[in-house]
């Protein structure tokens, strides 16, 4: 990433204003299923509303593999087809509920705790449908492994924030936040980057490479906009008086 140090400096500047203004939230502990359904409804959502869609499941499914062969349709309209990306999200975790069966041939996670935390990671992100935030959330939250999850909505909000580089992809960030944030902080860093996007929390910063960066632009560009306007002045006052010379000449010839 560029201006990875800046940016690593900036990010460890905004988690300490997170840490003072962002609210105690508990983790609650969950079985890696419910875990990795809790986790869908949350990505590009909130855990306000991911908590309400996955109490609103859990009273009409009879258990996971019930879940894993009810209608997406259907699911859409249990959570409610108002839920942001609702046919999408319930699709995709139908997708990678059928997957896990196919694996394991019932719906469980299990295995993975026996698992190194690096083939738990290619297990889940192997799996059909399944998102970059969920496969993160269930290995950080599930299974104690280092990951940060980021969807497109905390992606967004640290590149207008000016804590990644505004170019930089989804799975850029999410690496780069993985290589700054220790693995025994990204609880606490998951916590905090929620409340930043959810509540949201407004971080005070001073400019960063990206607003200098434009600060930058703007200025060449007026320099250059003046220097253009002094060369055009220029060149006109230069022209003018060899058309008068000639205008005379031709006065002086005719009289002649």
């Amino acid at each position: 990433m560029k201006h990875a140090t800046d940016y690593a400096k900036r990010l460890s500047q905004m988690m300490r204003q997170l840490a003072k203004a962002a609210p105690d939230r508990e983790v609650i502990e969950r079985d890696p299923i419910e875990r990795l359904i809790h986790a869908f409804l949350c990505w590009e959502s909130s855990h306000n509303q991911a908590d309400q869609a996955l109490a609103k499941l859990m009273r009409e499914i009879v258990d996971f593999n019930d879940l894993r062969v009810t209608d997406p349709a259907d699911l859409v309209a249990i959570i409610g087809p108002g839920y942001a990306l609702a046919e999408e999200r319930m699709y995709r975790l139908s997708c990678v509920l059928h997957a896990i069966y196919k694996r394991e041939h019932h719906v469980s996670l299990g295995r993975l705790a026996d698992m190194p935390k690096r083939e738990a990671r290619e297990y889940l992100d192997g799996l059909d449908g399944m998102p970059p935030f969920v496969s993160a959330s269930v290995l950080l939250l599930g299974f104690d492994g280092h990951a940060v999850p980021v969807d497109e909505q905390l992606h967004q909000r640290l590149q207008r924030d000016d804590i990644v580089d505004p170019e930089a992809t989804l799975a850029e960030t999410q690496s780069f936040l993985e290589s700054h944030i220790r693995a025994a902080d990204s609880i606490d860093a998951y916590v905090l980057l929620r409340a930043y996007v959810e509540r949201p929390i407004k971080v005070d910063l001073p400019a960063g490479p990206a607003s200098k960066a434009k600060s930058t632009k703007k200025t060449t560009k007026k320099k250059t906009a003046k220097k253009t306007t002094k060369k055009t002045t220029r060149k006109m006052a230069s022209k003018s008086p060899a058309k008068k010379t000639k205008k005379t000449t031709k006065k002086k010839s005719a009289r002649k």
